[in-house]
């Protein structure tokens, strides 16, 4: 664990665990999120949202409302139809359904909008909306993601042709690596389950929401927004509205969270900006808690037939597995999610023969998005409880089955079976690192009563190559002001990660600028330069690339002038104390104030050819990764950052409750900016992970209907269920291919947590779970029915005849049981 720097040292400033610039603001008060924005004359929107899951709409008489004291416009679906353009195939190329601003003819999920209001007050407009009146024609909702592939049942999306599915099955992922045949045939222990991932939603602390403010004389649309990408926003909208990007600016102050779920162009991004142009006033649209669990993105949940083929010695020879992935209503990045989550789940292991069918299926429930580690988590709980029980069948330490199979680090650069290029990664010693910190083996000789021992590992991807947006640029533009200061414009948009400060540090150390003279400015279109955003895991790496280049290419112009002024060779100079100095005479030399003070105020003073201005550069970075192949062949990610985890577990037999008591995080992050930082990323991981085993997950009854769309009912983990994180460890190996040997840490810790409890639950108490979450009630029935067949082990749900499917896990959350 780092400890924060109190006091400013000489020295580099990469490696140091450097306050934060962000939380001074953040902490007193300071920070400008979306709704301390304040325009005059601005108006307050709200939408009419569908309560059925599934219906056909015959009429809506919207009259009464629009003649409402206060009340300005009132938009239907009817209003748009033919004026705005339907968008979600960029992110998915394929047609995936109607994303329009309103349902039109027909409503697919709860929540999804039907009409919106614009008033004098949030007040007048939420009375507005009660006098609508909408005539539904109820039709059979379709929530169970296996139920929704059979024949005969609710078509979701109408009228489409999928180029590559067909019903509510909209796009299919299919893996072929070598021989599975062969691996079946040689395998000594061929392991097996059904897995069942959940569906838990980003849950940022700050809601979904923009205000839209249109410019009548210039014909220009300025959106505020809680976005993760201003770019992507604006070209969406852009297509959408038929209005050209260069007269959309897109911002984003501070934002309260995204975990991906606010990378993409929501309907009330598109509402706001409708009703703004037609009014020429600011509109402000922000939605409440139930509508952003009801209708933004939650995880995709899976149904996995997973299989593991491992020979005596343990070496695994084979993975085949048939996955159904629930893409919700009208997925947004559902169809990405499938197949790279997928491949990058399976990177730890260079696996010889692979074989799987994926189907990507829509429901009548929340649509399924991007949330943090994109698909990786549904792949690792599988694969680490067939890891797992394959070790237990062979007799085998659970370390070693893995230290086995994983990748050295004296072994890269590798390319596995599946493509993946690991050019470095120290996941072996992470393994052996963190069975030593938890303590496996003194714990696995002297066994408490009700405790186990559960261990999972991940490769996680830096950034990552989608097949539908073939880009992973980010950009910025830097300049060192005429006083000596420096100015960073970044097309990143933080919210959370530290970007100010990470990225003062890189350029603090290039070009010897004291770290409080760096200002980074980022999330505006008007100002920055293009570039994807921020998701991913891309930050440090990407956009740390990026800045690395800039500040080179600055550096390399402050020390030609200082050269010509100083008359000395460029080469014999160096930089450290805002000062320009020759090597090993940090007192001579000159300022880098004064230095930039000549290229911009002193011109005649330049050498030959030098441009006058300031010492300014801009720099793109996108990564040199593949697209996958058809079957799924390829490197999407420009490095790896890995992750091994270990925690025991103790199980409350008489209540169901388990507790973790310990647990140990060994990472592997490359070379590490801000340690501070990074103990926080995986601080924040860990959390989203473990709140899919502890309880999290969206809940629906049979007609589609949320059962816990509020922070009351939804079941995520407080702070006093949580364990010490403060067995944290790094074993860094640097990448070989980005700049800088930096790799990603948002999502390192993400993948693991579910694999490792239940793997500790199953050595605790003989009970292997195969669902997610795992909650009180499910262990004590599993642990009746256990007892009641007198038997040492069992799997739930399926060895427990009355337990409820996927779509009915309707018990307490975890949280919930244990308050």
């Amino acid at each position: 664990m780092a400890t924060v720097e109190t006091e400013t040292h000489s020295g580099p400033l990469i490696g140091r665990p450097m306050r934060r610039k962000e939380d001074m603001r953040l902490l007193t008060g300071r920070a400008r999120f979306l709704e301390d924005i304040k325009l005059p004359g601005t108006l307050f929107a709200s939408v009419l949202r569908s309560p059925h899951a599934h219906a056909r709409i015959r009429g809506i008489d919207v009259e009464r409302a629009r003649s409402m004291p206060g009340v300005h416009a009132v938009l239907t679906g009817r209003d748009l139809d033919g004026k705005v353009v339907a968008w979600g195939h960029q992110t998915q190329a394929l047609p995936v359904g109607e994303r329009l601003p309103f349902a039109l003819d027909k409503v697919y999920y709860e929540g999804q909008e039907i009409a919106a209001v614009v008033a004098d007050s949030k007040h007048l407009a939420a009375d507005a909306l009660e006098a609508i009146e909408v005539d539904y024609e109820i039709l059979p909702a379709v929530v169970d993601v296996e139920a929704a592939m059979e024949p005969g049942a609710p078509q979701v999306i109408e009228h489409i042709d999928y180029p590559r599915g067909e019903g509510n099955v909209f796009d299919l992922y299919k893996a072929r690596i070598g021989d599975i045949a062969e691996a079946e045939r040689e395998a000594a222990v061929h392991v097996r389950g059904t897995f069942v991932t959940n569906r838990p939603h980003g849950a940022a602390l700050e809601v979904h929401g923009c205000i839209a403010d249109y410019d009548t004389r210039e014909g220009h649309l300025t959106v505020y927004s809680s976005t993760q990408s201003v770019y992507l926003l604006r070209d969406l909208l852009a297509e959408s509205l038929h209005v050209p990007a260069n007269r959309i600016r897109v911002m984003a102050y501070d934002i309260g969270a995204g975990f991906g779920s606010k990378a993409d162009l929501f309907q009330h991004e598109v509402i706001a900006s409708v009703l703004a142009m037609m009014l020429g006033r600011p509109v402000q649209l922000v939605l409440s808690r139930a509508d952003v669990f009801r209708a933004t993105t939650a995880r995709c949940n899976q149904v996995r037939y997973a299989e593991l083929f491992v020979a005596a010695d343990g070496m695994i020879l084979g993975y085949r597995d048939r996955i159904v992935h629930n893409a919700g209503a009208v997925s947004m990045w559902g169809n990405q999610i499938l197949p790279l989550g997928t491949h990058i789940g399976l990177a730890a292991y260079p696996i010889p023969n692979v074989y799987i069918d994926g189907y990507a299926v829509h429901t009548n429930t929340t649509s399924g998005g991007a949330l943090r580690a994109f698909g990786v988590p549904q792949q690792i709980f599988p694969m680490e409880s067939l890891v797992e029980m394959a070790a237990k069948e062979l007799g085998m330490h659970s370390a070693e089955l893995r230290m086995k199979n994983v990748p050295r680090a004296e072994e890269c650069p590798r390319t596995s079976p599946m493509g993946h290029y690991i050019d470095s990664t120290s996941i072996h010693a992470c393994i052996q690192k963190v069975t030593e910190a938890i303590g496996w083996d003194e714990h696995r000789a002297n066994r408490r009563p009700g405790e186990g021992l559960g261990m999972a590992i991940a490769l996680k991807h830096t950034s990552c190559r989608h097949p539908s947006v073939d880009t992973d640029v980010s950009s910025v533009r830097m300049k060192i002001e005429t006083d000596g200061t420096v100015t960073l414009h970044s097309s990143d948009v933080p919210h959370g990660q530290g970007h100010e400060t990470m990225v003062s540090q890189i350029v603090g150390d290039i070009l010897g600028v004291d770290f409080d003279k760096i200002r980074v400015r980022s999330s505006d279109t008007e100002t920055t330069v293009f570039g994807l955003g921020t998701w991913g895991s891309r930050g440090a790496a990407i956009l740390g690339a990026a800045v690395q280049a800039a500040s080179e290419r600055v550096r390399e112009r402050m020390l030609q002038l200082a050269g010509h002024l100083l008359e000395v060779n460029p080469d014999d100079l160096e930089v450290g104390g805002d000062r320009v100095f020759v090597k090993g005479s940090p007192n001579s030399g000159m300022s880098i104030a004064e230095v930039a003070g000549v290229a911009g105020y002193a011109t005649h003073s330049l050498p030959e050819g030098f441009e006058p201005g300031s010492l300014e550069a801009t720099a793109t970075y996108d990564s040199p990764t593949d697209l996958l192949t058809d079957e799924s062949y390829g490197n999407i990610s420009v490095t790896y950052s890995g992750g091994a985890h270990a925690g025991r577990v103790h199980v409350d037999v008489e209540t169901g409750i388990w507790k973790i008591v310990d647990y140990a995080m060994v990472h592997d992050t490359g070379v590490v900016v801000n340690p501070l930082i990074v103990d926080g990323q995986h601080h924040g991981g860990f959390l989203h992970g473990f709140g899919m085993v502890f309880g999290e997950g969206l809940r629906y009854d049979d007609e589609g209907h949320m059962l816990n769309p509020s922070f009351a009912t939804y079941a995520a983990p407080y702070a006093p269920d949580l364990p010490d994180l403060s067995n944290l460890h790094e074993i860094p190996a640097p990448s070989r291919v980005v700049p800088g040997g930096r790799k990603g840490a948002g999502e390192s810790a993400t993948a693991q947590p579910p694999a490792v409890v239940a793997n500790a639950i199953e050595d605790a108490i003989g009970i292997r779970f195969t669902i997610l979450p795992i909650t009180p009630d499910h262990v004590l029935a599993a642990l009746r029915e256990k007892e009641r067949r007198g038997v040492d082990h069992l799997t739930y749900p399926y060895d427990v005849a009355d337990a409820p499917g996927p779509h009915e896990w309707r018990g307490v959350g975890h949280g919930e049981a244990s308050r």
